[in-house]
């Protein structure tokens, strides 16, 4: 480390405290060599910059407060490999600090912030630099492939090879696999494709001690519990996911798009549900209320189509031709029995070009001084799916509106993606506004029988609701993190625990 380095640490007394922690570890032969092929790094801004995931409730703070006072993290490692990163965990036990699996921090909920009353020293270990893949097999069209590839880059790559993944998150192109895997990402084609968990066969794990194993490779097995679900969703606090086994799909041959109008939302759902429980998978399917038909869906689009108003939805059909084709007649047909209106093939397309231009409008809202944005994606079926809706839209932020879309759907239900634009007023804290919103939100949510979160996993922001949500189930978890975990190295003070 240079003098420069050491100067800075100490002018942060809480920072430079849990850093001297690490004692001599950091000048070992091993680390030394690691910081020479910038594999490990204690340079301030890098600490800071990887201090927070994309949570808007700190960027609001960002944007009011101005940086961060010191580091939340101590020491930043980037293995390349399944090996060195046991080198790194064995290294890293000398010490007392606690370790922070990274994925790419496209998180929303701030899942990779320590908990502040940590005073253990803070090892983050990004993944991004395992980005191999180790086998493609066209026979049990499965791939394989490193935890560190970024979504776009892999989908990408298995396109040359003639082969979809199917996983199309709208952080498709910054965020990455060990990513979907630590929260049970969903992507915009999950209806036909399933969500990530869907699509693992088998995962390779690193525990915190350093033992690196595998779930069986089988697609089932009555062999015991299943690992592979179990891991899945867990945050970095049971095990590192260093590279999974994947089903992959042949590209499509044809995809079909659609557009339709709804009288309302309840007439939507009903043409959804009647599509999935009679056995109809579209790739996509997505409803947009009233609201966000207005304000989300482009204008001038919606009036080429000669749009009557109403909820508006996106339906496209994928796959080999002929099926593609019988499955849009099937849902032309259910769609005149429920008397919604055909509106051809041009908002279907408009959306396919555009699917994920809203990442970066959201980013645009929170510049400005005092407004407040987030999403807020849960699940329910379909028996309580109206009430739920409503709920939540009944909440009324003060200054704000709340917008929904309907774009993951099951046999027995589906998911509901809120999005919340408001004004934080001229006085006080955005964060604690901010606060109050998502409380008023999730109590109403909670109380109309919904889990509280659909793919954007838990992290900071959902911690204690958790345990409201699980009851019971969290003691046998923690026995459970016990058991993997002993030590309570790996991200504590996530998925409901303490």
């Amino acid at each position: 480390m240079t003098t420069t380095q050491q100067g800075t640490l100490s002018s942060d007394i809480s920072h430079a405290a849990r850093f001297e922690a690490l004692g001599c570890a950091i000048d070992q032969p091993q680390a030394r060599e690691w910081h020479s092929k910038n594999q490990l790094s204690s340079d301030r801004l890098t600490l800071l910059a990887y201090s927070q995931d994309l949570w808007p409730r700190k960027l609001l703070q960002l944007r009011e407060e101005g940086p961060l006072e010191e580091p939340r993290v101590d020491l930043v490692l980037w293995p390349e490999t399944t090996a060195q990163l046991v080198d790194m965990l064995t290294w890293v036990r000398t010490t007392p600090a606690i370790l922070i699996p990274y994925g790419a921090g496209s998180g929303v909920c701030g899942a990779t912030i320590p908990p502040e009353a940590e005073s253990r020293p803070r090892v983050l270990v990004d993944l991004k630099k395992m980005r191999k893949v180790r086998r493609l097999d066209t026979v049990s069209m499965t791939v394989t492939a490193e935890a560190g590839w970024i979504g776009e880059n892999l989908e990408r790559w298995l396109n040359q090879e003639g082969y979809t993944l199917g996983h199309f998150p709208s952080s498709i192109y910054c965020s990455s696999l060990g990513g979907y895997l630590a929260t049970r990402s969903a992507g915009q084609l999950s209806t036909k494709y399933g969500k990530i968990e869907d699509m693992v066969l088998s995962l390779e794990v690193v525990l915190a001690d350093g033992r690196v194993l595998e779930t069986a490779r089988a697609p089932r097995s009555a062999m015991g519990a299943d690992w592979t679900q179990l891991l899945l969703g867990t945050e970095g606090t049971l095990c590192f996911f260093t590279a999974a086994t994947l089903q992959i799909h042949r590209l499509p041959e044809k995809r079909l798009k659609m557009g339709f109008a709804a009288a309302d939302v309840s007439k939507a759902l009903q043409f959804a549900r009647t599509l999935l429980q009679e056995g109809l998978r579209p790739s996509v399917l997505r409803i947009y209320d009233p609201l966000e038909t207005s304000l989300a869906l482009n204008s001038v689009v919606l009036k080429e189509c000669n749009f009557p108003g109403g909820a508006a939805l996106v339906v496209l059909f994928e796959g080999r031709s002929a099926l593609v084709e019988a499955e849009a007649a099937e849902a032309l047909s259910v769609a005149k029995n429920l008397g919604l209106t055909h509106l051809g093939p041009r908002l279907g397309e408009h959306w396919w070009d555009h699917r994920y231009d809203v990442s970066y409008k959201q980013q645009l809202i929170l510049s400005h001084s005092r407004m407040i944005l987030d999403t807020f994606e849960l699940a329910c079926t379909w028996d309580k799916i109206e009430e739920v809706y409503r709920a939540v839209k009944d909440c009324r932020p003060l200054l704000g509106l709340v917008m929904a879309h309907f774009s993951h759907f099951y046999h027995t239900g589906a998911n509901i993606y809120f999005t919340l634009v408001s004004h934080a007023g001229v006085t006080g804290s955005s964060a604690e506004k901010y606060d109050a919103i998502w409380e008023e939100f999730l109590r109403a949510a909670e109380a109309a029988g919904a889990t509280l979160s659909h793919h954007h996993g838990s992290g900071t922001l959902k911690n204690d609701w958790i345990r409201r949500e699980k009851g019971d189930w969290i003691s046998i978890y923690e026995k459970v993190k016990h058991g993997f975990d002993p030590e309570n190295r790996l991200n504590p003070g996530k998925m409901g625990l303490a």
